[in-house]
């Protein structure tokens, strides 16, 4: 009798253990639904886009690895259409630029299929914050990061490059620019980490191929490592579903050299890490 009893108790115990689980996963996905941002995507130019919402304006987003069709098919940002009606999750943290930008996306359901010209009304923003690209103009490379207290975009420095293009008859035209080795350059970007830091490399125009080499910033502006050639380290750099590259726990102390490609033009960034 004393065993049923025991057994009673332990049966009721896991009842009200799975009652109550089930009453926080209801409260903390109630929160997440409430938290969410609903907004139309809007892609605009070779590789941009918008979203756009009556709540929160127009944004930006890191998109996460789990995007979801409107039957719930697991997609990557490439298969969104324009006009799309998304439900945006995340931290809700939503950082002050024009357009804003929300570094803290989790998740991204479609939820209506929409129509391309339902964006139509949105063509006044996006005329305002588009400028045409300049075909001469070779890309630029920016590298985004989490500190503590901010999520952080900063600029790269530019070097050579063998930029070809077409101009506006069509005809196939090439630019070439020397430049000193990053090792010596005295405009130089740097970026300050304070731990090992994975770095998102924004490109405004998708490349073909990006490679990574690293050298330790003890070797800045020393003309005789320069002049002997230094192959550095070899860096492990990731493609992204969004377009951008990832250099996984980057470390404070090197100058990172990225170089990208496109096509036969192939253009040299740098920066370094403190």
């Amino acid at each position: 009798m004393k065993k049923k009893h025991i057994i009673l108790i332990l049966v009721s115990a896991v009842i009200l253990i799975l009652i109550a689980l089930a009453v926080l996963f209801a409260v903390r996905k109630n929160k997440e639904e409430k938290a969410a941002i609903q907004a139309m995507y809007i892609p605009y130019g070779e590789d941009s886009y918008i979203m756009a919402s009556d709540e929160s304006g127009v944004f930006t987003v890191h998109f996460p690895e789990d995007i979801y069709d409107i039957s719930g098919k697991k997609i990557t940002q490439d298969q969104l259409v324009k006009g799309n009606i998304l439900k945006i999750y995340g931290n809700g943290i939503m950082l002050e630029s024009y357009p804003g930008q929300y570094p803290g996306v989790t998740k991204i359901k479609v939820v209506e299929q929409g129509s391309p010209s339902d964006a139509d009304r949105y063509q006044d923003i996006i005329d305002m914050i588009y400028q045409e690209p300049d075909p001469a103009e070779p890309p630029s490379l920016d590298v985004n990061y989490r500190t503590d207290l901010a999520v952080v975009t900063a600029m790269t420095t530019r070097g050579g490059f063998r930029w070809e293009y077409q101009d506006k008859d069509g005809a196939v035209q090439s630019v070439v620019a020397d430049a000193p080795s990053m090792l010596a350059n005295s405009d130089l970007a740097d970026i300050s980490l304070t731990d090992p830091t994975d770095l998102t490399l924004l490109f405004t125009k998708k490349p073909d191929e990006v490679t990574v080499i690293r050298y330790t910033s003890d070797h800045y502006k020393d003309q005789a490592y320069i002049e002997s050639n230094p192959q550095g380290e070899h860096v492990e750099v990731s493609a992204v579903e969004d377009g951008s590259y990832l250099i996984s726990q980057a470390e404070a102390g090197y100058i990172y050299v990225v170089r990208a490609v496109w096509g036969s033009s192939e253009v040299e960034f740098g920066f370094m890490t403190k």
